[in-house]
């Protein structure tokens, strides 16, 4: 999508980088199988069958997630000189 709103603009930034944060934390946890999990102020040992069905469910949920649908280009007005025309 073409955009001159800096609103848009700004909105889709702000929200390509929620979701690129989200997606690396959840990445970390998937990557680091070894590591304990905090889920508040309980943990989870890391090779209990709790850890292991949470690190499925966030495999589940990367998978869902996937790349954004959509990107914003912000346009440049060009403008034309009435008096060259």
């Amino acid at each position: 999508m073409k955009t001159f709103d800096p609103d848009v603009i700004e909105f889709t930034n702000q929200l390509r980088d929620w979701h690129e944060s989200r997606v690396q934390n959840l990445q970390l946890i998937v990557e680091n199988p070894t590591a304990d999990l905090m889920l508040g102020t309980s943990e989870i040992k890391a090779d209990s069958d709790l850890a292991k069905g949470i690190r499925i469910g966030i495999q589940l949920a990367l998978a869902q997630l996937g790349k954004l649908p959509f990107s914003v280009t912000p346009c440049t007005v060009d403008v034309v000189d009435e008096e060259t025309e």
